[in-house]
């Protein structure tokens, strides 16, 4: 039980491991000079916006290079993300629901920054910036693209009793780019609708929509270029089910002498697996639905009385589902070592149980114990794996022990490692 504790332990603490990790992808950086460097920037899928970027010459290089704001005006990471070194203003009241004020705040602080470049288009350009207070939205024209901030507030009004809660949503920012849909003769009923729908939100998603009709962007490649979808597989797997029933030491059937069986069979899998967000590919999300059979087979001597050899058995077959998050600790394009967690929920069906002496003659004084076998159980799945080529993948899993039978004379239990292959459709 303590190694498993410590097990349990690694696994808890794997988005950590999966966070600190390294992430060099191919990308350049502008100097201050106006210098082009190609390299390869370490992508972290940044939750507030960097101040400083880790940067290669070449992606086997051990020596890295560190660039701040006062050393690049940009940097570019291909297919994935750019940000662009400006002074803006930047709001500074608070908009999260759950810390709402009363009063109208309109703070702010000047500050250069890197803001992240959303979208640029002949017409706008939009930008995000993000730290621990909120994330924010730019807005800037050509020709020079410079941001100006999207505003949006929240607050109490006491005041204002025509709100439900007193909440006031004061949605500058949609007359702001209702102005530039005029501007740029792009207002149309559709364009209309989106910005005077209250309930349309002041997030990424519905500012693309905007900023894609300003820009008149075509639907299909704003679909191309940003719609932003997991990438989801499936697959199928096979391998070898090490299954191990055993019963606690305080049982009748090990006290009785009862010891632990171990089967080995053939198990199939099939599985729909996400990567949220294919440019850092950090975590996937899988549920998988397997198939795993196995036997228990014990033939012992009694210790108690009537002190015969005595034979246990049965099969079993369990169907499971198990959800499961994975991180990958060592990312590369075509190798991945990962490692995660899951939880697997049974059904299983037994079939041929036997509990009998194997003495020559009968003896009256053979226990006579049925089992009592626990069709649903739940367990948790600890998983090891490493991938290639993206669509071959090698893994073994640890299925922790789960009851298969009540009742106070056998109560055994049942836990499964399986070593095995997945080969994955749609990467």
């Amino acid at each position: 039980m303590k190694h498993l504790n410590k097990l349990l332990l690694v696994f808890i603490l794997l988005p950590f491991f999966s966070t600190a990790q390294s992430n060099y992808r191919p990308g350049y950086v502008v100097t201050l000079n106006g210098d082009t460097i190609r390299g390869f920037i370490d992508y972290q899928d940044w939750d507030s916006n960097p101040t400083a970027i880790s940067f290669k010459a070449a992606a086997t290089d051990k020596d890295k290079k560190s660039f701040t704001l006062n050393d690049i005006s940009l940097f570019n990471i291909d297919g994935i993300a750019a940000y662009k070194k400006y002074s803006c203003s930047i709001s500074t009241d608070a908009t999260n629901p759950n810390s709402v004020i009363e009063g109208r705040d309109t703070s702010f602080r000047i500050g250069t920054v890197f803001l992240k470049i959303l979208q640029t288009g002949k017409n706008l350009t939009l930008y995000s910036y993000a730290d621990d207070l909120k994330t924010r939205f730019y807005i800037g024209e050509a020709p020079d693209y410079t941001p100006t901030e999207l505003v949006y507030r929240l607050y109490l009004d006491r005041e204002a009793t025509n709100v439900p809660g007193n909440t006031v949503n004061e949605n500058t920012y949609q007359k702001q780019l209702f102005a530039l849909a005029l501007k740029y003769n792009a207002l149309d009923d559709k364009l209309t609708a989106i910005l005077e729908n209250p309930v349309s939100g002041y997030e990424k998603a519905n500012l693309l929509k905007i900023v894609s009709a300003i820009n008149h962007i075509s639907k299909a490649d704003f679909e191309k270029k940003y719609a932003e979808n997991g990438k989801f597989s499936f697959y199928v797997s096979a391998a070898l089910d090490i299954s191990t029933t055993s019963s606690g030491s305080g049982s009748s059937y090990s006290t009785a002498g009862g010891g632990s069986s171990t089967s080995y069979a053939p198990g199939i899998g099939v599985g729909v697996n996400l990567v949220p967000d294919p440019a850092s590919d950090k975590e996937e999300f899988r549920i998988e639905l397997s198939v795993v059979p196995s036997s228990f087979n014990s033939l012992y001597t009694l210790k108690v009385s009537p002190y015969v050899a005595a034979r246990a058995s049965f099969d079993q077959l369990a169907i499971s589902v198990a959800p499961q998050v994975l991180f990958n600790v060592y990312n590369k394009p075509n190798f991945k070592f990962y490692l995660g967690i899951g939880l697997n929920v049974s059904y299983s069906t037994f079939s041929n149980p036997y509990f009998e002496s194997q003495a020559s003659a009968t003896n009256p004084y053979f226990p006579i114990e049925p089992y009592y076998f626990d069709k649903f159980n739940t367990s948790f799945l600890l998983k090891a794996g490493c991938k290639i080529n993206k669509n071959m993948e090698v893994f073994f899993n640890y299925f922790t022990p789960a009851s298969i039978t009540g009742g106070a004379y056998f109560a055994l239990s049942n836990s499964v490692m399986q070593v095995g292959g997945s080969y994955f459709f749609g990467k």
